[in-house]
């Protein structure tokens, strides 16, 4: 993004140099934020609460795209979530203004010094860092939390460290959280423990494309959804589908259609107790439980009467487990934001 803009009641700005005066000398952190998993929502709710504390700005500085697709782009690595999903999840957090800045050679190649001098210090002012412990920032990650530590009372910055989040699994196996071990659960297909470790459902964003239609002559229109983050392992899945201000119940399939021979892998879902023509639209497609493995059918009527029985195993698991609410994961601790007034003034001038 290149034009700033106001998103529930935060200043979003794509460029550093419009980083607004009025909140300057607040709560920085810093970090790529994919997924916004449970150890960034710790942080990043430490980061509220001294702000809160404090009655100072809350500022997050994120990145789009991902440092590594310009580093080592030949490393491919779907993301776990689209921007627009992230800047929503950010966004609870209340913070002042959030910072999408471009990862570009420029940026990256900037010294750990040079960082925290120009960046940190002339443009944020920032009083407080809060970050995790594998953070890093300059050229090649020069800079670590040891680097912020030492040289904090320099730049007259207050770090805070927020140790790593632990979760444990379905299986009861505990682990750290990070992006990298979701990603896997989720190529895995352990959608049930992406959720655990996410602290919500695991969600793809998508624009509905045009398909082969096969599902609406066989009884079972399914919604085909383009996207680039990551996909989970091939199989049946029960989830919501969300489109607009509603939610639907959806059967969820991902996988290369064996009972046609298909080729290319797709992800369709079919949307229980909804009709109508929804191509073009946008789509968030919420992923609960695996239900199970791809198949090839001996006929279309066997695969028919096999997706009459998944349907019916969805509509059973969201009548037994409704969508979760806030009151289910520990959400952001509430921040007002503090010279809220004056940043949507100076925006408005």
């Amino acid at each position: 993004m290149h034009t700033s803009l106001i998103l529930r009641g935060m200043k979003v700005i794509g460029d550093i140099a419009e980083f607004p005066s009025a909140a300057r000398g607040g709560v920085l952190s810093v970090g790529n934020f994919d997924g916004v998993h449970l150890g960034h929502q710790q942080m990043l709710s430490a980061a509220a609460a001294i702000a809160r504390r404090e009655g100072c700005p809350l500022v997050i500085l994120t990145f789009d795209p991902h440092p590594l697709a310009v580093i080592k782009p030949e490393i491919k690595r779907a993301p776990l979530l689209t921007l627009s999903q992230r800047l929503d999840l950010l966004a609870g957090f209340s913070p002042d203004v959030l910072v999408v800045q471009q990862a570009n050679a420029a940026f990256l190649g900037m010294s750990a010094d040079n960082f925290l001098r120009h960046i940190v210090r002339d443009t944020f002012a920032a009083r407080w860092m809060v970050e995790g412990p594998n953070f890093t920032f300059g050229h090649r990650a020069q800079g670590t939390v040891q680097t912020l530590i030492e040289r904090g009372q320099e730049f007259h910055i207050q770090p805070t460290i927020v140790a790593t989040a632990a979760a444990a699994l379905s299986d009861l196996t505990l682990v750290d959280v990070s992006s990298s071990l979701i990603r896997w659960l989720i190529a895995q297909g352990r959608v049930r423990d992406a959720t655990i470790t996410l602290g919500r459902p695991y969600a793809i964003r998508g624009r509905v494309e045009q398909g082969a239609a096969r599902g609406r002559t066989i009884g079972w229109p399914t919604a085909n959804i383009h996207t680039y983050q990551a996909i989970p392992a091939a199989g049946v899945y029960s989830g919501w589908g969300i489109l607009g201000a509603k939610r639907y119940p959806a059967a969820i399939s991902i996988g290369n259609n064996p009972t046609f021979d298909g080729a290319a892998s797709t992800l369709e879902a079919h949307l229980l107790d909804f009709s109508g023509d929804i191509y073009g639209h946008e789509l968030d497609l919420q992923f609960f439980r695996w239900l199970r493995d791809q198949q090839k059918f001996a006929s279309v009527e066997a695969l028919k009467r096999q997706i009459e029985f998944d349907v019916a195993r969805v509509r059973q698991a969201v009548q037994s487990q409704p969508l979760p609410t806030a009151a289910d994961h520990p959400g952001p601790i509430p921040h007002q934001p503090a010279p809220a007034g004056a940043i949507a003034k100076e925006h408005a001038s």
